[in-house]
């Protein structure tokens, strides 16, 4: 029986952390259940089935249904901070019997707001509301040194990006006209080439042109002679 009673301790330490491991729909909506019912100004919160409750709310006020629309999960974004705070989590629902004049009030704006997000701690292995997600991210970059790259990363991150771009682009263009200007020199130099080879040509022609006259001279010349020989002939 002890054996037995170990193993289960065993066995509940080794798969309680691993489900508790990573964020999903069903323990986000768990949490913001649990922080509606929690907060100070829900002076009632009962769930009546497929996603509606009854709430009455003295802060807002508010009594009547609120009806749960969604929940998403995603990877919060660590470019420019990483934080342990791994996930974001957004909570859409409606207050069914608020009248449409109040639903696109300020106040109610700020009401959602508060109830709407939740951060995943990877740390904590839980939801956290924005308030304590914000404290956590002043407590670890609290120090002057961490506030001076966090500001100095969020008001100059964009333009370093930028000037890192164009300075890529301008060597890119640069490569390029080189290789353009070797190409069009190599292109100059076969050109020339043929042009050289044309003249050689012409010239050897007008050699071969010469040469062909100074053998016909002779010919004619001896014609000649002939055409005198047979005419003495004749006489």
């Amino acid at each position: 029986m002890r054996f037995l009673h170990a193993l289960i301790v065993v066995a509940a330490v080794l798969v309680i952390p691993a489900a508790l491991a990573a964020p999903d729909r069903e323990s986000l909506i768990e949490t913001w259940e649990q922080r509606i019912a929690d907060m100070p100004a829900t002076a009632e919160f009962r769930f009546l089935g497929d996603g509606v409750y009854e709430i009455r709310d003295t802060d807002l006020p508010y009594t009547g249904k609120l009806k749960l629309l969604g929940a998403r999960v995603r990877d919060a974004d660590q470019t420019v901070v990483a934080t342990d705070f791994t996930h974001v989590g957004l909570v859409d629902s409606q207050l069914v019997d608020l009248p449409v004049e109040r639903a696109s009030s300020q106040s109610f704006y700020y009401w959602l707001a508060d109830r709407q997000n939740l951060h995943y701690s990877a740390a904590e292995q839980r939801w956290v509301d924005p308030a304590t997600y914000h404290r956590a991210l002043k407590a670890s970059y609290g120090s002057p040194t961490s506030r001076c790259v966090l500001s100095f990363m969020l008001n100059y991150g964009i333009w370093i990006l930028l000037i890192t771009l164009v300075g890529m682009i301008f060597i890119a263009v640069v490569r390029q006209a080189k290789k353009a200007r070797a190409l069009m020199d190599e292109t100059a130099a076969i050109n020339q080439q043929a042009r050289d080879n044309l003249d050689r040509s012409k010239a050897m022609q007008d050699e071969l042109m010469a040469v062909t006259r100074e053998m016909r001279d002779p010919q004619a010349e001896t014609n000649l002679l002939l055409a005198r020989i047979l005419k003495a002939v004749k006489d």
